[in-house]
């Protein structure tokens, strides 16, 4: 917009010319970052301005009735004192004056004067109202709130696997089962034999049945390799015997038929040699005396034949080594495992509704998992909060459920609750963010983000959006990197002047009525007037409220006179 700036030529009277290259830039005002910044700048031609005058200059913003003023600025000749810009009489000059103020809600129609009062001497003139500019741009603000919430994990498994080990131990060099063996008969053992039993009966899904089988390293590795393998499939056989009684007990104990207990079960059994690590471990933690010596002896001996040797010679002069360390690496240990039963997803998500304390802690938090409804999830993380098991996530969850459902004050509230329970939690951290960030607080947004990036977690969208709200769009850009068909990407390549991006970005963002309202905007700023009447037909579709917004939105200027512009948003 052009400014018409007095300058002034004293006669007998004062009088003003008003030259034609004075400017105000931007043209149309603009809000970035809550601050409005503008700047007057121009030339006084040779011999146009008095040396004894002075020009003094009171810009002010007009809007919703009130007036706001801002600072003044004085140009004067170089016979004059004071504050002020010297502009010289016979060679002219240049100025410029540059002024921020902040941006409000209701500024959006503000209008921008200056008064001017012209004085050489005792006389002066007063030239008030002189219209600058005329509105305030605010797209900056036209954000969609999607910042990224982080859910805290359930904790529960679909899918748990319960195991249950016993071992059975072998008489040196033999691969057949003796539960005579001192080992095998110790009450230790026979308890652990018994749990594996008590395990089988509980009927559950057998995933699978390892063995693993050892030989004690003294002996020659070919052979000792062959009855490792050996003791594993006697133990097969055993164990092949042991689950079919098992089942036939069941099937008693029920009164049901065998096949409805029996299952098919997959055995993987494996023979592993020598044992040379659980040796190496035994004698660390034995009582022999000279057990350093012991392994010193090992460790040097990189040929496994003269370990082997070493160790024999080892039986005679250290008799713990024969009774106490080799026997019990003679042996095969039977791991069963079983998938622990579940209730369905079906099941679970009834009783989260119908009867959330009969779940467990984990299964209540999966259940909310299992609905899109977030309404819904609020109800059941709200039973969570009722659970004795309750911890910060389902406070956290809770609050992030309350942002979904646009309730702000009661996410604030029940993060902190969560983060009394869990100190220095990046994920609470994150989503205080995104509550400061919902009530525009974006510089303790930016804080709690940032406290939630030093804890590790992933805030680079959620910063970009801050970025946005205080003016650093290039900064935005380099937050959003690799996000694709998000409005608030293309709201910051528009606002850096990355025209094509941003069409881009919002085309294939999802539909919304800010994303067509600013594919419109996209349609003004780069004079296609087809594309600004097609989505704002778009935008008011989905939100007939944003006629009154494009109405005044100096965004579409240009528009206002136009009969296509008037017909839309009437």
């Amino acid at each position: 917009m052009m400014l018409a700036v007095a300058s002034i030529y004293f006669t007998a009277c004062v009088s003003t010319k008003l030259p034609d290259d004075y400017t105000v830039d931007p043209e149309v005002l603009e809000a970035k970052g809550g601050t409005v910044d503008f700047k007057v700048s121009g030339t006084i031609p040779e011999k146009a301005f008095h040396k004894k005058g002075i020009v003094e200059f009171s810009p002010y913003i007009k809007y919703s009735g009130e007036t706001k003023e801002l600072k003044k600025f004085i140009l004067r000749g170089e016979k004059t004192e004071g504050e002020g810009t010297v502009i010289n009489s016979k060679l002219g000059g240049s100025y410029s004056y540059a002024e921020n103020f902040e941006y409000t809600d209701d500024m959006g129609t503000a209008e921008l004067f200056i008064n001017v009062k012209i004085t050489k001497g005792k006389k002066s003139q007063d030239f008030n109202n002189i219209k600058l500019a005329d509105g305030i741009i605010s797209t900056y603000q036209n954000i969609i709130h999607d910042e990224k919430t982080i859910w805290a994990p359930s904790g529960y498994e679909k899918v748990t696997i319960i195991s249950k080990t016993a071992p059975i131990y072998f008489d040196q060099n033999m691969s057949n089962i003796n539960w005579n063996r001192k080992l095998n008969s110790s009450e230790e053992n026979k308890a652990k034999m018994e749990a594996l039993n008590d395990f089988l009966m509980k009927g559950w899904e057998i995933k699978d049945i390892t063995i693993d089988a050892w030989a004690s390293p003294e002996g020659e590795i070919g052979y000792n390799n062959d009855l490792s393998v050996d003791r594993a499939t006697s133990v097969n056989k055993y164990m092949d015997k042991k689950v079919a009684k098992i089942f036939k007990k069941r099937a008693k104990e029920a009164g049901i038929s065998v096949a409805e207990t029996e299952q098919e079960v997959s055995y993987l059994a494996k023979g592993h040699g020598e044992d040379w690590d659980g040796f190496m471990q035994a004698v660390k933690t034995s009582d022999i005396p000279d057990k350093n010596v012991i392994i010193n002896v090992i460790n040097v001996q990189n040929d496994v034949s003269k370990r082997e040797q070493e160790i024999r010679n080892m039986t005679v002069i250290y008799k713990e080594v024969e009774k106490e360390i080799l026997p019990p690496l003679r042996r095969a240990e039977i791991t069963i495992n079983c998938f622990e039963p579940k209730r369905s997803d079906g099941e679970i998500a009834r009783l989260a509704t119908t009867a959330p304390d009969s779940l467990t802690y984990a299964e209540l938090l999966y259940a909310a998992t299992l609905t899109e409804n977030h309404e819904a999830r609020y109800i059941i993380y709200r039973a969570g909060l009722l659970h004795p098991d309750r911890d910060w996530k389902t406070y956290n969850n809770a609050a992030v459920e309350a942002i979904e459902l646009d309730l702000i004050d009661v996410a604030a509230n029940l993060l902190d609750q969560s983060a009394d329970i869990s100190i220095n939690n990046g994920v609470i951290e994150n989503n205080f963010g995104v509550v400061s960030s919902n009530n525009g607080d974006y510089d303790k947004a930016e804080e709690h983000f940032l406290n939630a990036q030093r804890l590790g977690i992933d805030v680079n969208y959620n910063l970009g959006i801050t970025a946005i709200q205080k003016g650093n769009y290039d900064k935005a850009l380099t937050y959003f990197n690799g996000i694709m068909c998000k409005h608030n990407v293309g709201l910051a390549q528009l606002l850096s002047g990355k025209m094509n991006d941003a069409m881009n970005t919002l085309k294939c963002a999802p539909e919304s009525c800010k994303t067509f309202y600013m594919l419109a905007v996209y349609g003004a700023r780069t004079n296609n007037a087809n594309m600004v009447y097609e989505y704002l037909a778009k935008a008011f579709d989905k939100n007939p409220k944003a006629k009154q917004k494009a109405a005044s939105d100096r965004e579409f200027l240009k528009y206002y006179n136009e009969t296509s512009f008037i017909e839309l948003v009437k």
